[in-house]
C-alpha cells in the first residue's frame, strides 16, 4: 500500500508525512496488514499521530515476533499507546517485553496473590547480598513487566477496576517481600538474628485495602516486637530497634529511590505513630502504648485499612488484635462523633481547593472511602461483619446490615469504580501520580476517548452524575454538610495539602501573598512537627486553614508566619492556647497583626509568651491610660518586692509589657499618633521617676542626706528635653535629659555609712546610678538609651549642674540652637517644685523673654540644611522622614522658630508640644489656618511613618525604602491598598513633603 501525504492528511493525521514515512517503515518491517492494522488502530482514536509514532518506536521488537504473537499485540497496543505516552518509552527500552507480554497466559484473568510472591522472591534470591544497585535492578524490572501486563489489562481488556486494584496491591506487597527477603539476609549476615525476633511490614491506605491506583505511594508501618540485640555478626551487633531501623531504611531505599530503571514505589510513612516526627520503626509496647493514650479518629480511620504484608505475619495481627478495643467502639462514642465531622471537614476543604480532582474534590474517591469509614467506625463495634479492610465490600456489608439501601450502594459502587478507572487513566499517560483532570482542549479529548467516551463533554456529564451523587451521600452522612463551615481559603488549602508535589504548594503559597513560599513551606512543615498543633499530622486541617488564612491577611504574611512558627514551637500545649485564639478572633486577629506588622514588638512577645493570657483576658484592651495610671500600675508592681535589685529587674517586663499593650494598640488603630507618644512619654516618666528613687535611696545609706543651712533637703529635678520634653516620644527614642539641682553644691551630705560628701558630688553619683539603671543591659533587655548632650557645654560640661551653672551658661555662652532646645525642657522625674520656680525664673526669661538676634531665622535654617545635607542621606533608594526634605524637622524648626518670635508676646504659645504649639500659634494669629493644617497633617502623617518604621525593626531605623517589596510591605503596614500599594504611598509621601517644606521656606527662608 502506498501511504501519501495527501490521503492521511485528509483522514485526519496532523503531520501526515511524517506519519507516511513512518507507516511506510512499519510496512517494511511488519509486513502490509501489520501497517494496515495500525493505520486503521489509529484513525479509530482520537491521535493518530501519537499511536503510528509509538509503534514506530517500537518496530525492531515488534519485527522479530512470530505471526500470531504480532497479531496479538496488534489487537491490544494501540488502546494503551493511546491511554499512555510512558509506555512506547518503556517498550522501546525493553523490547524484549514484547515477546514475553505476548505469550502471557494471565492477560484475561487475574494472577494470585501467590503468584506474584513467588515470582519476585524467585527473582531477588540470587542477588548479592552486598549490591543494593542489584537489587533494586531486579525490583524495578519485575515491576515495571508487570505493570505493563496490568496496563493492557485495563486499557485494552477493560479487565474489571477491583480486579486491576487487587493486583496492583499484590504487586507492591510482592515487592516489599521481596525487599524485606534481601534486606534480612543482608544484615543478618553483618549483626546475627535478634534475640526476640520479629519485625513486620503493616500496609494501609489503598494498599493495605487491596485497591492500589496506577501510581499509588504506599502507606506503610514498619513493627518489630520488642527491645533487645542481635546476636552478632562479622560487623558485630545491634539493638533490636537499630536493626529494625536499618531494615526498614533498606526497604525504604530499595523501593524508593529513582534509579536509571526508574522506581517502585513512593514510601509514605506518615500514618505511623506521631507521623512526621516519630521514630521510622516502633515496637509492639510502644506502638499499643501510642494508640491507647494519644489515638485520633484520623488513626481509627487510617488503622481500617491496616493488614500485614510482609515479614512476621503473626506480630503484625497481635498488634491489629489488641488494637480491637481502640478501633471498635461498642457503644456510640461522642467523640468520635466529632472526630470524624473534622475529618469530613477537612475532606471538604481540600474538595474546595481541589475541584478538578477526581479523588479529593467534591463527590470525589475519598468521599466515597470516607462515606464507608465513617459508617464502620460508627457500627463496627456492634456489628464484626462490618469489620473490612476492602472498600467496597465493606460498602457491600454495610447493605447488607441495613446501613445503606441497595441502590444507594449500587449508585455508589458504580460511581466509585468509574472515578477509579478515569484515576487510572489519568495516571497511566506519564506514570504520574495525578488525580486532577485535564485543561487542554486535546488532553481531554484523549482521556474521554480512552475511557470509551466519544468527547470531553459526554465525560464531563458522566463525572457529574456520579460525583453528584457521592457528594450527597457525603453531604447528608453525620448530619449536616461541612461545606459551609469551612474557610473559603482554596489556595491555602492546597498549600496544607501533604499529599501535593511541593512546587505545587509553594506555587499556592505564592499567589496567596507569600512573598518567599519555600520559606513559608519549611515553616509550615516546622509547625506540622510540633505536637498536637493542628498542623501535625492528623491535626485539624479546617483550623490550620483558618490560622493561616488570618497570617496571610496581615501586611508581611512571610513575617507573621515566621513569627507564628515560632511561637507555636514555645508553647508546651499548644491545642490550649490555640483553642482560646479560635474562640476569640478579636484576639487572633491582634496577635497576627502583631506578627505580621512588627518584628521588635513580636520578639519581645516571643520572649514571653505568657503574654498570652493577657492577650486573651483583654488586658491591653485598655489603649489610652492616664500617666497617673501608668505611674500606679508600675508603683504596685514594684511594691511586691523588697530588694532594690529585684525591683530594678521588674522594670523592664513592666515596659516590655507597656509597650505591646502601646503597639497592638496602635497597630490596631485604637490609639492616635499623638496619643502614641503620649503614653510612650508617661511610660519613661513613670521609669524615670522609679530609678530615680532607687538611685537616691542608695546614695543616702552612702552618703546621708543634702541638707541646705536651714536643714532643707535639696533637690533634683531631671529635665526632659527633646521629644521626651513634647511628650512626643517614639518606639527606640532616647531619651534626653539634663539634670539640675538647686543650691551651689559646695556643702556636706549628712553622712552615711561611706561618710560625707559634697552636695555636687553627691548629685553626680545620683545622676550616674541613674544613667546606669536606665541603660544596664538586664535579661529581659535595657530600659533607655540616655542622650545628655543637650546639658551645658555638652559632652565637654559636667553631667549634672546647680540651677545657677545653667543660668549663666545660658546668659552668656549657650548658641541659638540650645536656646531653641530649651523650648522643649520640662520636669520629668524628681524635685516637680523646684521645676517650676527654674522655669519662671531662668527658662522663661532665657528663652523667651530675651529679644531674638535679627539673623535667627536664618542660623536656624543654616542649621537646618546642614543637618539635611549632611545627616539625613536621602537619595534614589531611600528617604528620611525625620531629618530628610520636608521632614519632621521641618515641621518642628517652623513651630519652634514661630515660637521663639512670638513667645514673649502671647504666652499661649509656650507649649513644648509640637502639635499644641502650632495650635496656640494659630488660635494667637502667628501663622495662616492654611499652613497650620499643612504643618499638622505632614507631621501627623511623618510620625505615623516613623512609628511603622521603627515598629518593623528592633531599632531605631531612619530611613525610609523607596523601591520593591520593603516599600510595599511599609504601605501595606500604613493601610494602603490596591495594586500598587507602595507606589500609591510614595506619591502621597513626596506630596506631603513638597507641600511641608513650602511652608517651611516661606517661613525660615522669607527675606525682608
Amino acid at each position: 500500500m502506498t501511504w501519501t501525504e495527501e490521503r492521511l492528511g485528509g483522514e485526519g493525521y496532523e503531520n501526515p508525512r511524517r506519519a507516511a514515512e513512518e507507516l511506510t517503515t512499519l510496512e517494511r518491517t511488519l509486513g502490509p496488514e501489520a501497517a494496515r492494522r495500525i493505520h486503521e488502530a489509529a484513525l479509530r482514536s482520537s491521535e493518530p499521530d501519537e499511536v503510528v509514532a509509538a509503534f514506530d518506536r517500537i518496530q525492531e521488537g515488534l519485527g522479530g515476533l512470530p505471526p500470531a504473537a504480532l497479531s496479538r499485540l496488534l489487537d491490544w497496543l494501540p488502546a494503551v499507546f493511546l491511554a499512555s505516552s510512558f509506555a512506547p518509552r518503556l517498550l522501546a527500552n525493553r523490547p524484549a517485553l514484547l515477546g514475553w507480554l505476548a505469550g502471557s497466559r494471565t492477560l484475561t484473568r487475574e494472577k494470585s496473590r501467590e503468584r506474584y510472591r513467588r515470582e519476585a522472591l524467585a527473582r531477588v534470591r540470587r542477588v548479592d547480598t552486598a549490591s543494593m544497585e542489584g537489587l533494586q535492578r531486579c525490583l524495578r524490572r519485575y515491576k515495571y513487566r508487570e505493570l505493563l501486563r496490568i496496563m493492557v489489562r485495563d486499557a485494552a481488556l477493560w479487565a474489571p477496576v477491583a480486579e486491576l486494584g487487587r493486583e496492583q496491591a499484590a504487586l507492591a506487597e510482592a515487592l516489599i517481600r521481596a525487599a524485606l527477603s534481601w534486606a534480612e539476609r543482608a544484615l543478618q549476615a553483618k549483626y546475627g538474628t535478634p534475640e526476640t525476633p520479629g519485625f513486620c511490614v503493616l500496609g494501609l491506605g489503598k494498599l493495605g485495602g487491596e485497591d492500589l491506583n496506577f501510581s499509588s505511594d504506599v502507606d506503610l508501618i514498619y513493627l518489630y516486637r520488642a527491645d533487645g540485640h542481635t546476636s552478632g555478626g562479622k560487623a558485630g551487633a545491634l539493638s533490636n530497634a537499630q536493626y529494625a531501623t536499618r531494615l526498614a531504611e533498606t526497604v525504604t531505599q530499595a523501593l524508593s529511590k529513582v534509579t536509571a530503571e526508574g522506581f517502585c514505589y513512593r514510601v509514605d510513612l506518615n500514618l505511623r505513630p506521631q507521623g512526621r516526627a516519630g521514630a521510622m520503626v516502633i515496637s509492639l509496647a510502644s506502638a499499643l502504648a501510642y494508640y491507647e493514650t494519644f489515638g485520633r479518629t484520623w488513626e481509627r480511620a487510617a488503622l481500617l485499612k491496616a493488614r500485614p504484608v510482609a515479614g512476621d505475619e503473626a506480630l503484625a495481627e497481635e498488634l491489629l488484635g489488641e488494637l480491637g478495643p481502640f478501633l471498635w467502639r461498642r457503644s456510640l462514642d461522642l467523640s468520635a462523633v466529632d472526630g470524624l465531622r473534622e475529618l469530613k471537614a477537612q475532606i471538604d476543604l481540600r474538595g474546595k481547593a481541589s475541584a478538578e480532582d477526581v479523588k479529593l474534590g467534591p463527590g470525589g474517591i475519598r468521599e466515597v472511602e470516607f462515606f464507608v469509614n465513617a459508617l464502620q467506625l460508627l457500627q463496627g463495634g456492634k456489628d464484626a461483619t462490618l469489620r473490612e479492610h476492602r472498600t467496597m465490600k465493606a460498602l457491600r456489608r454495610l447493605e447488607r446490615a441495613g446501613f445503606v439501601s441497595g441502590p444507594d450502594a449500587d449508585a455508589l459502587e458504580e460511581a466509585y469504580f468509574f472515578l477509579r478507572r478515569v484515576e487510572n487513566r489519568l495516571q497511566m499517560v506519564e506514570e504520574r501520580q495525578t488525580q486532577t483532570l485535564p485543561t487542554g482542549e486535546r488532553e481531554r479529548r484523549r482521556l474521554a476517548r480512552t475511557l470509551g467516551l466519544p468527547d470531553w463533554e459526554d465525560l464531563r456529564a458522566e463525572l457529574a452524575r456520579h460525583r453528584g451523587f457521592v457528594q450527597e451521600a457525603f453531604n447528608t452522612l453525620l448530619g449536616q454538610t461541612a461545606r459551609d463551615e469551612v474557610p473559603d481559603e482554596p489556595l491555602l488549602a492546597l498549600a496544607m495539602d501533604p499529599d501535593l508535589p511541593q512546587r505545587e504548594r509553594e506555587e499556592a503559597l505564592r499567589s496567596r501573598g507569600f512573598e518567599d513560599p519555600e520559606r513559608a513551606l519549611a515553616e509550615l512543615e516546622r509547625m506540622a512537627r510540633v505536637r498536637n498543633s493542628p498542623f501535625a499530622d492528623g491535626g485539624s486541617a479546617v483550623q490550620s486553614v483558618r490560622l493561616l488564612s488570618e497570617l496571610a491577611q496581615t501586611p508581611d504574611p512571610d513575617q507573621a508566619l515566621l513569627h507564628f512558627s515560632d511561637f507555636l514551637a514555645r508553647l508546651r500545649q499548644p491545642e490550649g492556647y490555640l483553642r482560646l485564639l479560635t474562640s476569640m478572633p478579636r484576639a487572633s486577629r491582634r496577635l497576627f497583626n502583631l506578627f505580621g506588622q512588627s518584628d521588635y514588638l513580636s520578639r519581645i512577645f516571643l520572649r514571653h509568651p505568657e503574654l498570652l493570657d493577657a492577650l486573651v483576658q483583654a488586658q491591653f484592651d485598655e489603649a489610652n491610660k492616664s500617666p497617673e495610671q501608668i505611674r500606679q500600675e508600675l508603683a504596685t508592681r514594684l511594691a511586691r518586692y523588697t530588694d532594690p535589685e529585684a525591683r530594678h529587674s521588674e522594670m523592664p517586663r513592666f515596659k516590655n509589657e507597656e509597650l505591646l499593650r502601646i503597639g497592638l494598640n496602635d497597630i490596631s488603630g485604637d490609639l492616635s499618633v499623638p496619643q502614641v507618644a503620649s503614653q510612650l512619654s508617661a511610660m519613661a516618666d513613670a521609669v524615670l521617676d522609679e530609678c530615680l528613687f532607687l538611685a537616691l535611696e542608695e546614695q543616702r545609706e552612702r552618703y546621708g542626706l543634702p541638707l541646705d543651712a536651714h536643714g532643707q533637703r535639696e533637690g533634683l529635678v531631671v529635665i526632659a528635653m527633646g521629644k521626651l520634653g513634647g511628650y512626643e516620644l517614639g518606639y527606640h527614642s532616647d531619651l534626653d535629659l539634663i539634670f539640675v539641682y538647686s543650691g551651689d553644691g559646695q556643702e556636706d551630705t549628712s553622712g552615711g555609712s561611706r561618710g560625707t560628701i559634697t552636695h555636687h558630688e553627691y548629685f553626680a553619683k545620683v545622676v550616674q546610678r541613674l544613667m546606669t539603671l536606665l541603660t544596664v543591659q538586664l535579661r529581659e533587655g535595657h530600659l533607655y538609651k540616655i542622650d545628655a548632650r543637650l546639658r551645658p557645654s555638652g559632652n565637654q560640661g559636667a553631667l549634672v549642674v546647680s540651677l545657677d551653672a545653667l543660668r549663666e551658661h545660658h546668659q552668656k555662652r549657650a548658641r541659638l540652637w540650645e536656646r531653641q532646645a530649651l523650648i522643649k525642657a520640662r520636669p520629668a522625674a524628681g524635685d516637680a517644685t523646684r521645676f517650676d520656680a527654674l522655669r519662671e525664673k531662668v527658662l522663661i526669661p532665657l528663652v523667651y523673654e530675651r529679644p531674638l538676634p535679627p539673623d535667627a531665622a536664618m542660623e536656624i535654617d543654616r542649621l537646618r540644611t546642614r543637618m539635611e545635607r549632611e545627616l539625613a542621606q536621602e537619595n534614589a533608594w531611600q528617604l528620611n522622614p525625620k531629618l530628610g526634605q520636608g521632614g519632621l524637622v521641618d515641621v518642628e524648626f517652623t513651630v519652634q522658630y514661630l515660637q521663639l518670635l512670638h513667645g514673649r508676646e502671647h504666652p499661649q504659645v509656650r507649649e513644648t508640644n509640637t502639635l499644641l504649639a502650632l495650635e496656640a500659634l494659630r488660635l494667637e494669629g502667628c501663622i495662616s489656618p492654611a499652613d497650620a493644617d499643612t504643618l499638622r497633617q505632614g507631621y501627623l502623617f511623618l510620625r505615623r511613618v516613623e512609628n511603622r518604621l521603627r515598629l518593623v525593626h528592633a531599632s531605631s531605623l531612619a530611613h525610609m525604602p523607596t523601591h520593591g517589596r520593603p516599600l510595599a510591605l511599609l504601605a501595606r503596614r500604613l493601610g494602603v491598598l490596591g495594586p500598587e500599594p507602595g507606589e500609591t504611598f510614595l506619591a502621597g509621601y513626596r506630596a506631603s513633603a513638597v507641600r511641608v517644606r513650602d511652608v517651611y521656606a516661606r517661613v525660615l527662608r522669607a527675606r525682608p
